[in-house]
């Protein structure tokens, strides 16, 4: 079981002898892995969320990559077993100098790709006790691989100290699992059979009960704001027990926050998040009480995020102007400042994305695909001005997402370039999102009407802007790019 996975030859193998041969069908339009043990009459289902079947085949390759470098293709491997292989991660983590994963996945898989597969197969798979333990490990393995990637080492070091004590109290006999809450096929929770039958309370167990649950119904990047708002809570709740926790407990927990130095916003996000999994935890039964609900902070709530003066955008954009054509964060920063797009609407951008309409060059901000947006107001086509054609010819042609970094990853390292750049510090209020504020309050001074200020940022429906003008689309599009030439020629 300790046997390292080093070569795709190896995960071949390891496939060959633990699971029977895959197959992907489709029902309801929608296409499904069937994963089925050698000698076992059980299979597993996993959701592949796309009617595309070549995003079929590449997904179910992921996903059958995850669960044989974690060993959750062996449904009868024990905690101590999966606890070796997870060790063996850890260490190759702490081991690699790339900011690629080394598990040899065969896909160049960063870290929050995994994880983003092990919460897919949290939430689909039949797992034993044991694979839910791992999976849980395996999610935290990923997301102090990233903090790795940013010079934090205590993350990861901190879980290989935790394993390694582990396996010596495996091997002295004296490990006694924790019981975790699962959710059963019919999503009620109950305790793991053969462990005690009380079930743990903690905010973390609950949690990751809700997102066994629910995770289908949340896309990744809900999920992935839902996992950043859990580590925070968990840190400051431990292991209080909410099945008596009290009205105190919850003000105490917002008080800790206030004196941590958050911001208000944060603080309100944070609660929201609390009260929403407790809420649930009521409503399914697994707790008596909400003590969380309203908590939230009103005096100083507004938004902090602040807009770049006029110096600061330039000075952004002729930093970005001096890049090397090769780097993508000179694409990135300067749609962002032509579009005043989201973060993540910029990340998840195609080459097709980007077009030319007779002589103005276009914007597409769109849900095609696997791409999600803020809310169906946020669908909309966005004039290019200011940036140089030659780069969005170059943008034009190039074949699926323009960005290849996680999200996370585009997000750390845009944000970081812009405090390089202006000399400022991390929680000022000035950000990537800084330049949709910049966006929106240049062309409030400029004197552009709601409507068409709206049909740019995407903050109401884009119909809105052609209504206003007697829904003629061109004459739209017209004042939209007389209205950007006035601000970002």
């Amino acid at each position: 079981m300790t046997t390292s996975l080093t070569t795709s030859n190896d995960c071949h193998k390891l496939l060959e002898i633990a699971l029977a041969e895959p197959w992907i069908y489709r029902r309801e339009g929608r296409y499904n892995l069937r994963v089925r043990p050698v000698g076992s009459t059980q299979s597993c289902t996993l959701s592949l969320r796309t009617t595309n079947r070549v995003k079929a085949l590449t997904h179910a390759t992921r996903l059958l990559s995850t669960l044989r470098a974690f060993h959750l293709d062996q449904p009868d491997a024990s905690w101590p077993d999966l606890k070796e292989r997870l060790k063996e991660i850890a260490e190759d983590i702490l081991n690699t100098r790339s900011v690629w994963s080394q598990l040899d996945m065969g896909h160049g898989q960063i870290y929050a790709d995994i994880r983003d597969d092990l919460e897919e197969i949290a939430a689909t798979e039949s797992l034993s006790y044991a694979g839910a333990q791992a999976v849980l490990m395996g999610s935290k393995i990923m997301t102090a691989g990233e903090e790795r990637l940013q010079g934090n080492l205590k993350p990861i070091l901190g879980i290989i100290e935790e394993l390694n004590d582990d396996l010596e109290c495996d091997r002295d006999g004296l490990y006694v699992p924790v019981p975790i809450c699962i959710a059963d096929s019919q999503g009620a929770s109950k305790a793991p059979q053969g462990n005690p039958s009380s079930i743990t309370t903690t905010f973390n167990a609950l949690y990751d009960t809700f997102k066994a649950e629910r995770g289908a119904d949340l896309s990744p990047n809900t999920k992935k704001n839902h996992e950043a708002c859990t580590r925070v809570i968990v840190g400051f709740l431990g292991e209080l027990d909410l099945l008596t926790h009290t009205r105190a407990d919850m003000v105490n927990l917002r008080t800790q926050l206030v004196e941590s130095g958050r911001k208000v916003g944060t603080i309100n996000k944070l609660m929201t998040h609390l009260s929403m999994v407790i809420g649930w935890a009521v409503a399914t039964g697994l707790l008596k009480h909400n003590y969380s609900t309203k908590l939230t902070i009103i005096k100083g709530s507004e938004s902090s995020r602040k807009a770049f003066a006029s110096d600061q955008l330039k000075a952004l954009k002729d930093w970005a102007l001096g890049l090397p054509a090769d780097d993508w964060k000179q694409a990135a920063m300067l749609l962002g400042i032509a579009s005043g797009g989201r973060m993540g609407e910029v990340h998840q951008l195609t080459g097709k994305d980007i077009y030319k309409d007779g002589d103005q060059w276009l914007m597409s901000i769109n849900d095609e695909g696997d791409k999600t947006l803020k809310n169906s107001f946020s669908r909309r086509v966005v004039p290019l001005v200011g940036v140089p054609s030659e780069i969005l010819e170059v943008l034009s042609g190039i074949s699926g997402k323009i960005f290849k970094p996680s999200m996370s990853g585009f997000s750390q390292m845009l944000n970081q370039a812009i405090r390089d750049v202006l000399g400022t510090e991390a929680g000022t209020g000035l950000s990537f999102h800084s330049l949709r504020h910049s966006l929106s309050s240049d062309l409030k001074t400029a004197g552009v009407s709601v409507g068409i200020a709206q049909a740019i940022l995407g903050h109401s429906s884009g119909s809105l802007a052609f209504d206003l003008y007697g829904g003629n689309a061109s004459a739209s599009m017209g004042l939209m790019v007389e209205a950007l030439k006035a601000v970002r020629s």
